[in-house]
């Protein structure tokens, strides 16, 4: 297994193949980081007296093309970076998850053939603080923008472009990050060109572009053309589309997902942008012939350093199976339960840190749909004493490297009143580990078969610096439940296949987003409510989808045989029967607060009044956003269901509200309470008083 930093020729058409811890059959190995290309992750680390190599043997990219000049191999050991970045110079910059850059820098002697050496100082490190930042980009004349879990960006620069680190290194006295933005979480992640030039990739597929003028970590007047405002440059650059993305003086690189999914994702796709630099003047202009394919065999797989997987559920006292795959030769493992975000302080360790062998373990063909497969590393024996609640296995490389595999302890028998549902269905269909999931371009015209045997590369329990209404979104929701102490049993969506435990709960909770579901787990909760059972759904756009689930392979079926989305409205079956509410995407990526729309027994002690806003922000922004459900989402309102606050209209549309809060009454006894929001825990934290008034619908739910 051997780490391989390789410079291509970026002038000339490229066709490569890329090693991969994870894609042998198709004979590519996968890398991990942001950008490549020269600039990009998996570039690889100098290895002057074979220094790089005592880090480890192996790694992230290698590619190998046909023509001698494309590539040149120039350094191993690059796998101890989740991100490496890159200036015109040959600097290089290794960022590690221990907060740490090492600098690189080769010197080109021949252009030609790639020629040269690694410049002393070499695998120095220049900075130790950047452990502090979601996220890293950037690169050109030195420069790096920092993205907090907040969203606030910082502009860091380096100047002394040499390996050292003393007085006058840095911009601003020692490399001290000036915000230069802030709160920007809409945005799904950010890539650089020069000249200040940054590209958004807002989430929705929408791009973004931005030029910070000021160049010195300053924030006043003038520091960004267009008064900091995003100009809408183009769309479908999401990770549905696009696996990874980087630019160059206006020119656009994208690796593209590839539409058959039997393939792997390689094609490299060339896009120009004539005006980068004054598209605030002159508008958008794209070159003539954008879209080019310009290069293939790009596959690229960030976490292929170290990465693995486990069964989604376990009971307390069986044992959990984890299949891990890496590149180094060894690694640690630890179990969390988390109670909320890592950052918060919401992980307790059950499990303590084991030392494994690494080994890189290849996919099979047809992983996307069939599972990787990958043999069983090592067993996590979960204590009959381990108190339900959803869990992490912490995979650990060197240099602060590391991962997370989630996955729930469910109790041996009910403990509690409150059973709490992960969505973990809707997570998986989300999931753009190796490619392709349920949001990727397909030329199919069928049903999308996805397995639920492989990693998460959406596993965000610490802060991911963007809005998320994934694990981190449901984190939220569990720090709640700590916060007020409400106990609860935890359980994930396919324990609703076998619902003899449902029953013996007074309350069922549904967390931020739980979009799929199967007949099973609808017939479930049917039965539950028509027996007198509660419902408190936190979130949004729920119980929208229908989809299959093949319990012996472990793979979902998403869509219609005719590859159009499965709504359960489609079916006759409106999600509004169920939780008196249904998706309406008129509110589409808006954040606005809740009103209240009239008196409730749930706003006892909250102190709202009719005409209240409440939830004004949060991690996610505005409590009523981003998706959003209505009582007429979906044709006529349920009978019965009330509303008593609803999101604040948008201006001059006085019929649109946003998502609307309601109850619906169910037989014997039983109600839905619906926020109706993906954005409602977010603000959970940030608002007492609606934090109250969900402690009274709890409290309601159990009495």
């Amino acid at each position: 297994m051997k780490s391989t930093l390789l410079l291509i020729d970026r002038h000339s058409p490229a066709r490569c193949r890329h090693e991969s811890g994870g894609f042998g059959k198709q004979d590519v190995r996968a890398q991990n980081g942001a950008e490549r290309h020269g600039r990009g992750a998996g570039a690889g680390r100098g290895e002057p007296g074979d220094r790089a190599g005592r880090h480890g043997r192996s790694g992230t990219a290698v590619a190998a093309a046909r023509a001698r000049r494309q590539r040149r191999e120039i350094g191993s050991g690059w796998q101890i970076h989740p991100t490496v970045l890159a200036s015109q110079d040959g600097q290089i910059f290794g960022f590690c998850g221990d907060g740490t850059i090492w600098w690189h820098k080769w010197v080109l002697t021949d252009a030609a053939t790639g020629a040269g050496y690694w410049a002393p100082g070499t695998n120095n490190i220049i900075h130790r603080g950047f452990g502090q930042y979601s996220y890293v980009f950037g690169g050109w004349d030195g420069i790096f923008y920092a993205v907090d879990a907040r969203g606030d960006m910082y502009w860091f620069r380096y100047l002394a472009g040499d390996g050292t680190n003393g007085p006058g290194a840095w911009a601003n006295g020692g490399g001290v990050g000036q915000k230069i933005a802030s709160e920007q979480r809409d945005y799904d992640g950010y890539f650089a060109d020069q000249q200040g030039v940054i590209y958004g990739l807002r989430h929705g597929a929408v791009l973004h572009w931005f030029r910070y003028l000021a160049g010195d970590g300053s924030n006043g007047p003038g520091a960004w053309a267009n008064n900091g405002k995003a100009i809408h440059i183009g769309t479908g650059f999401d990770w549905g589309s696009c696996v990874e993305r980087f630019a160059e003086n206006g020119v656009v690189y994208c690796v593209w997902v590839n539409k058959d999914h039997t393939q792997p994702d390689h094609e490299l796709r060339w896009y120009k942008l004539n005006n980068h630099t004054t598209i605030d003047r002159s508008g958008v202009v794209w070159s003539e012939g954008t879209v080019k394919l310009v290069g293939t065999g790009f596959t690229v797989t960030r976490a292929a350093n170290l990465q693995g997987y486990a069964n989604w559920s376990v009971a307390a006292g069986e044992q959990l199976p984890v299949k891990a795959s890496t590149t180094f030769d060894s690694y640690r493992a630890s179990v969390l339960r988390l109670t909320g975000p890592v950052e918060q302080g919401g992980a307790r360790e059950v499990w303590a840190p084991r030392t494994f062998t690494g080994r890189r373990q290849l996919l099979q063909q047809g992983y996307r749909a069939n599972g990787v497969n990958w043999q069983t590393d090592f067993t996590v024996p979960v204590g009959a004493d381990w108190e339900s609640g959803f869990h992490v296995v912490k995979l650990e490389g060197a240099y602060g490297m590391r991962q997370y595999v989630p996955f729930v302890v469910k109790p041996h028998q009910p403990t509690h009143k409150v059973a709490l549902l992960l969505p973990y269905l809707t997570h998986n269909a989300y999931n753009h580990w190796g490619g392709h999931f349920q949001y990727t371009w397909d030329e199919r015209a069928g049903r999308r078969q996805i397995t639920t045997r492989r990693p998460f590369a959406n596993a965000y329990v610490e802060a991911p610096g963007f809005v998320d209404v994934r694990f981190h979104g449901d984190l939220l929701l569990l720090k709640w439940f700590s916060d007020n102490n409400v106990a609860y049993d935890c359980y994930q969506d396919l324990d609703l296949h076998n619902p003899s435990w449902l029953a013996q709960y007074k309350v069922l909770v549904l967390a931020t987003h739980p979009e799929y579901w199967t007949p099973e787990m609808r017939t479930a909760v049917e039965t539950y409510l028509a027996n007198g059972g509660r419902v408190v759904y936190t979130g949004g756009n729920g119980m929208y989808e229908r989809v299959d689930y093949n319990v012996t392979c472990g793979f979902v079926l998403h869509r219609n045989d005719r590859g159009e989305r499965w709504l359960w409205r489609d079916q006759g079956r409106p999600e509004s029967q169920v939780l008196g509410v249904a998706y309406d995407g008129s509110s589409y990526m808006e954040f606005r607060p809740y009103v209240v729309a009239a008196d409730h027994p749930f706003l006892e002690s909250t102190g709202l009044e009719v005409g209240d806003r409440f939830g004004e922000t949060g991690y996610n922004f505005a409590a009523s956003g981003w998706e959003v459900d209505s009582r007429a989402g979906a044709g006529p309102s349920a009978p019965g269901v009330v509303r008593f606050a609803h999101g604040e209209r948008k201006d001059g549309e006085p019929d649109l509200y946003g998502a609307e809060m309601c109850v619906l009454p169910k037989p014997n006894g039983g109600w839905v309470f619906s926020a109706s929001s993906l954005c409602f825990n977010g603000a959970l934290a940030h608002d007492a008083r609606m934090s109250r008034m969900l402690l009274n619908v709890v409290n309601a739910a159990v009495s």
